[in-house]
């Protein structure tokens, strides 16, 4: 049985796409071990139900606040100091890797630890961390561009942007492949390295069938349109703005918003001194399980994927948004970044706007007020997940690189 390492500087339930692969690879027959880190409070608890059913091994380095707090005190001490002598000695003797991930050091022990055919890395922390202990062992490395990292970067932010510039030259020339959350993402990594000889690949961020809820007709003497909205984070700047404004516009008190997430003080004072007489029709309801989503979703007539053109990684990324709305049958109301609009061209998979566009969003709020209309595409989506878009079709490009 061979074995793969698949490496993030993140935790599993903040990584949907890590976890898909490792079932994936398992499936296989593959021996898979899963590295991460601690990073958020909220996630903890997530990850225990999570890991508790998973058939993979699993460990996490660098320790947490509730797990080995001597050693996270101690890496978050070190990942501080990395940054201030950065700025000092730039971006060598391996301080570009340990700003990058607060516990490199002990993720590339826990690595070294494990004698695998493979290391995968998983955002670019993960990076340098699967080319070394390949390299270690004399083994292959991959690595996953979830995001196209240098299009996460504000102008104001030299320092990160040279950094990442510095890891991917250093680091991307030793991958035996790369995959991509997007066509647009991989076609963005591939002009940056033209030079890179390995395998690319695009893995959409597609969801297991097992996850698929049955699908439900919508009642004929139900009057209302459920819209619904998830993210880690319910916050601004994520299109949540144009869509309050539109529902402003359309004052209908039979359109409803669900938000799922983790609700910051600054939206709720948004919602609060914005939302008028629709505040009461919005509705929020914590996070989610990530294996609980499509199921969760199933209940509403319509997702809403609101992202925005900046910086450069939203215009051109595929959410799990999208791939999660389809699973769960809901007609889509989608603003038109470059990858949303290439994507609903190609699959038809509900009604775009220009991005920002109030007007835009309530002309596609109101299409969907028709039942007809509604109807129609939630049909259309469910089926387009459960006969095409899903991953154990998307899956097989990566086991076909890895074969």
């Amino acid at each position: 049985m061979k074995k793969i390492v698949l490496i993030t500087t993140g935790q599993p339930s903040c990584n949907p796409r890590i976890v898909k692969e490792a079932d994936a690879l398992h499936a296989a027959g593959y021996e898979v071990t899963v590295l991460y880190n601690y990073f958020v409070g909220w996630a903890e608890e997530n990850d225990t139900i999570l890991l508790s059913d998973v058939g993979w091994e699993f460990y996490m380095a660098g320790g947490s606040p509730l797990q080995n707090i001597k050693r996270y005190r101690y890496t978050r001490l070190r990942n501080k100091l990395a940054a201030v002598i950065g700025k000092l000695f730039g971006n060598q003797f391996l301080l570009a890797e340990r700003m990058q991930a607060r516990a490199y050091d002990e993720l590339l022990r826990a690595a070294k630890k494990i004698k695998a055919d493979w290391y995968i890395g998983h955002n670019l922390g993960a990076l340098a961390v699967a080319v070394n202990a390949a390299k270690f062992h004399g083994s292959k490395a991959g690595f996953d561009f979830e995001d196209y990292y240098r299009g996460e970067i504000s102008p104001q932010e030299k320092n990160i942007s040279i950094r990442i510039h510095r890891l991917e030259k250093k680091y991307l020339p030793a991958l035996s492949y790369f995959s991509a959350a997007s066509e647009m993402i991989l076609s963005a990594v591939q002009k940056d390295h033209p030079e890179f000889k390995g395998k690319v690949v695009t893995l959409n961020n597609c969801f297991p069938l097992k996850q698929q809820p049955l699908f439900k007709e919508k009642d004929q003497h139900d009057c209302t349109l459920q819209l619904f909205w998830f993210s880690q984070t319910i916050g601004i700047n994520r299109g949540l703005e144009t869509l309050i404004d539109a529902l402003m516009l359309l004052n209908n008190s039979n359109i409803h918003l669900t938000l799922a997430g983790r609700c910051n003080a600054t939206i709720l004072s948004y919602i609060e001194t914005h939302a008028g007489a629709i505040k009461a029709n919005i509705y929020f309801v914590g996070i989610i399980q990530p294996d609980s989503l499509a199921a969760f979703a199933a209940q509403f007539d319509v997702g809403m994927a609101l992202e925005l053109q900046t910086p450069c990684n939203r215009d051109i990324c595929l959410t799990n948004k999208v791939f999660t709305y389809l699973l769960a049958g809901n007609a889509m109301i989608l603003s038109e970044t470059a990858m949303q609009l290439a994507f609903n061209k190609r699959y038809k998979i509900g009604y775009s706007y220009a991005v920002n566009n109030v007007q835009g969003l309530v002309q596609a709020i109101s299409f969907y007020l028709n039942k007809k209309n509604l109807d129609k595409q939630r049909t259309h989506n469910y089926l387009l997940a459960k006969n095409e878009l899903n991953w154990e079709l998307e899956s097989k490009k990566l086991l076909d690189v890895i074969e």
